[in-house]
């Protein structure tokens, strides 16, 4: 009997209880962030968003139903995940935000795109089945290439091409926003506010004057705090090459002060890939 039987979607479960529920000796089986039960064809991920300091800080998001996770320090899982549906095993999640409290077990997740790194961990996107609310690109047309990426090939970024011209864009804007909590840490790149609930995910250079493949590059992206990012798509702010806030001479200074915009703002990190999509913005978008 699948141990899966046992298991209610949306229900919370800690490992203790767990270790009671599957008949197990112990609970160490579950300690790790991956369990795979003998003689079972599945795979169990244990995903902690808030981690404790003493453990590998692994950068791990439930981004509505995409799931942002990053594999063992030394890969000895990401084979056997990479290749489940393949083999006819599934792959399910319990999930929570924050350490010592319960998981959510939010049932069978599909792997959609994952990036081997040799050193560092690998990352991974599956899409939440019960989470998912709207039809979008199918998992397995990003599943079945191949080859690795930093994002999306170009043959599968045409074959979702529709829905990221959709109402809402498609999975290739959320595989853009999880992507930059995963670069900025989950917080703001300027202030460093964490809640995500108000964190917005923009792009540098401007959707509609993207290639196809800039709409989903990490590094065309800001996560700011509502204020600054809608200062930022307005042009009444940009970012100099290291990092020093812009500050549009159209912004009204008393305007300016009420929002608390002033002069020793920075963006917390900088990278090379963005800056071009920098220099585009202070060039076409910033009112000088």
């Amino acid at each position: 009997m699948s141990l899966t039987n046992a298991l209610i979607l949306g229900q919370n479960y800690t490992r203790p209880e767990l270790t009671r529920l599957w008949g197990l000796g112990g609970i160490q089986a579950l300690n790790r962030g991956v369990y795979t039960p003998a003689k079972q064809r599945i795979i169990f991920l244990f995903v902690t968003r808030n981690k404790q300091s003493c453990l590998p800080q692994y950068r791990d998001y439930l981004e509505g139903d995409l799931l942002f996770w990053e594999g063992e320090n030394r890969h000895g899982s990401d084979a056997r995940i990479a290749a489940a549906s393949s083999k006819g095993e599934e792959i399910h999640l319990f999930y929570r935000d924050r350490h010592h409290s319960s998981f959510i077990y939010h049932g069978k997740v599909i792997l959609a795109h994952w990036i081997r790194h040799e050193t560092g961990p690998s990352e991974f996107v599956f899409k939440v089945a019960a989470l998912e609310a709207q039809e979008v690109c199918a998992a397995e047309s990003v599943a079945d290439a191949q080859v690795d990426y930093h994002f999306l090939t170009e043959n599968a970024l045409n074959n979702i091409d529709k829905q990221i011209l959709s109402k809402s864009r498609g999975v290739a804007q959320r595989l853009f926003r999880g992507n930059l909590f995963r670069l900025w840490e989950g917080s703001c790149a300027v202030t460093g506010v964490r809640e995500p609930k108000v964190l917005k995910a923009g792009h540098i250079k401007p959707w509609a004057k993207s290639e196809l493949s800039e709409k989903v590059d990490h590094f065309n992206g800001l996560l700011l705090i509502p204020n600054l990012d809608s200062l930022f798509n307005e042009g009444l702010i940009s970012f100099k090459t290291d990092g020093a806030v812009m500050i549009s001479d159209k912004f009204d200074r008393g305007d300016r002060r009420r929002m608390h915009i002033t002069d020793d703002l920075h963006l917390r990190r900088t990278f090379e890939e963005a800056q071009p999509y920098l220099e585009f913005h202070r060039s076409v978008c910033f009112h000088r």
